[in-house]
C-alpha cells in the first residue's frame, strides 16, 4: 500500500526535525539489560523448580519466593521479571511512531507492506531456525501432532493445548505478533475516517492520550481479574498494556522533542524520569503478594519511565548515556533476539551437567554463568549466519515522519 501524501494545512513539508531521533541510541542497551534480565530469571525458576524451593510458585512475581537462592538480594532478584515489560514497551514506542505521527501530524502513513515485510524478517526466520534445532534435539516433534507444531511455528502456542513448548518463553511472542498485526489495522481504520481539516495537531494528540489511558485501563483490569493459571491471560488483551507506556512516549515524541531541545535544563526532564521510574520500580518490589493488580500497574509505568529517561536526554541533547550507548552493550543487545529465543532451552542441558546436589546459591551462579557463555556464543553464530544477512533485506518503511517544531508549535 502506498503511503498517503496529505498533510495538514498551514504544515511545513512533513520531515525530520532534528530534535526528533531517527535512531533511539539506547534501545540496543536497553535490549540487552532486558535480555541478561530474562535469562538470569529463568535460571532463577529453573533451579528453584529443580530443587523444589518452599513456597515457590513460577507464575509468582513477588521477591519472597527468591529468598533460598539470593537471600537479602532477591528483590534485586524480581527486578528481572520486568526485561519482559522493557522489550514490550520498546516494541510500542519504535513501532507505533510513523503510524500515530500521520494521524496526529498529517504526515505521510508508513507503507503497510513494507512495514509488514521487515516484521516477518526481523522475528520468524530466527525463531524458525531455533526453533527447528530444539524440536529436533529434544525429539519434541513427535509431540502435539502435525495441528500443535503448525501452532508453534504459526505463533499461536498460547492458543493451541497441543503445541509442543520447545520455547516456552515464545508466549511473548504470540503477543509481540498480535500487537505487530494490531498497529497497522487501527492506524488504517483510524486515518479513513478521520476528517480532513478537523482540529488540530495538539486536539489530536489529547484524543490519543485519552484513548490510550482508556486501553491502558481495560488491558489491566482485565489482566488482573482473570485469575489464575494465568494461562487465561496469555493474549494481547491480556497485556496490552505493557506495550502503551512506549505507545505513549512515541505520541508525544513529536511535541515534547522539539520543547526540550529549546530548554537549556532539557537533560533534567531525563534524570527525573529516571528518579520515577527507580521509585516505580521500588514500589513495584515490595507492593504486597496479593496486589497483582497494582504491582503490574508500578511495573508497566516504571519500566516507561526508565524507557523515557534516555528518550528524553537524546530529545534534550542529541546524546545518550555512555552506559547504555557502548560498544560492548550495542553488541550484545544486536544479539539480544538470539539471546531470548536459545536461553531457556539450553538451561535443562546446562543443569544436568552442573548437577542440582549444590546449594540454591552455588547452582544458581553456575547455571547463570554456564548457561550465558553457551547463549551468547550460539546467539552469535545465530545473528552471523542468519538474522544479519536476513535483516539487510529489509526495506525502508518510516518516511518523513515527523513536522519541523515551527510547524507543530502552529497547532
Amino acid at each position: 500500500m502506498a503511503a498517503s501524501s496529505s498533510a495538514e494545512p498551514g504544515d511545513a513539508q512533513a520531515r525530520v526535525s532534528e530534535s526528533v531521533p531517527r535512531t533511539f541510541l539506547a534501545g540496543d542497551g536497553l535490549r540487552a539489560i532486558a535480555a541478561i534480565a530474562v535469562l538470569v530469571l529463568h535460571a532463577a525458576i529453573v533451579v528453584s523448580l529443580a530443587k523444589h524451593a518452599p513456597g515457590f510458585a513460577a507464575e509468582d512475581e513477588h521477591p519472597g519466593q527468591y529468598r533460598a537462592i539470593a537471600g537479602g538480594a532477591a528483590p534485586l532478584l524480581a527486578l528481572t521479571r520486568l526485561g519482559i515489560y522493557i522489550f514490550f514497551a520498546l516494541s510500542g514506542y519504535l513501532l507505533s511512531r510513523g503510524f500515530l505521527a500521520a494521524y496526529t501530524l498529517g504526515t505521510p502513513r508508513p507503507p503497510v507492506m513494507r512495514y509488514a515485510r521487515n516484521r516477518v524478517l526481523r522475528i520468524v526466520p530466527a525463531f524458525w531456525v531455533v526453533l527447528g534445532v530444539y524440536l529436533t534435539w529434544n525429539h519434541a516433534w513427535r509431540s502435539g501432532g502435525v495441528d500443535g507444531l503448525l501452532a508453534t511455528f504459526g505463533f499461536a502456542q498460547n492458543y493451541h493445548h497441543t503445541a509442543a513448548a520447545v520455547i516456552p518463553q515464545a508466549w511473548t511472542l504470540d503477543i509481540e505478533v498480535a500487537f505487530y498485526a494490531l498497529i497497522p489495522v487501527v492506524a488504517l481504520i483510524v486515518l479513513a475516517a478521520r476528517r480532513p481539516r478537523r482540529g488540530t495537531p495538539a486536539r489530536r494528540l489529547r484524543l490519543v492520550l485519552g484513548v490510550l489511558a482508556a486501553a491502558y485501563a481495560g488491558s489491566l483490569a482485565l489482566k488482573h481479574t482473570a485469575g489464575r493459571p494465568v494461562d487465561h491471560t496469555y493474549n494481547l488483551g491480556g497485556y496490552l498494556f505493557a506495550f502503551i507506556p512506549g505507545v505513549a512516549l512515541a505520541a508525544i515524541e513529536p511535541f515534547a522533542a522539539p520543547r526540550l531541545r529549546e530548554r537549556p535544563d532539557g537533560s533534567r526532564w531525563a534524570w527525573a524520569a529516571l528518579g520515577a521510574g527507580a521509585a516505580l520500580l521500588a514500589l513495584y518490589v515490595y507492593a504486597p503478594a496479593g496486589q497483582y493488580g497494582l504491582r503490574l500497574l508500578l511495573a508497566t509505568l516504571g519500566c516507561g519511565a526508565v524507557l523515557a529517561a534516555p528518550l528524553s536526554l537524546q530529545w534534550a541533547t542529541g546524546g545518550c548515556w555512555r552506559v547504555l550507548d557502548n560498544r560492548p552493550i550495542r553488541w550484545l543487545g544486536q544479539r539480544s533476539y538470539g539471546i531470548y529465543l536459545i536461553h531457556l532451552g539450553l538451561m535443562g542441558h546446562v543443569l544436568v551437567r552442573i548437577g542440582s546436589g549444590h546449594s540454591y546459591a552455588t547452582t544458581f551462579l553456575a547455571l547463570t554463568a554456564a548457561s550465558a557463555l553457551a547463549t551468547i556464543v550460539a546467539a552469535d553464530l545465530l545473528w552471523r549466519l542468519i538474522e544479519r544477512p536476513i535483516l539487510q533485506r529489509r526495506l525502508p518503511w518510516r518516511g518523513a515522519e515527523f513536522a519541523t517544531p515551527g510547524s507543530l508549535r502552529a497547532g
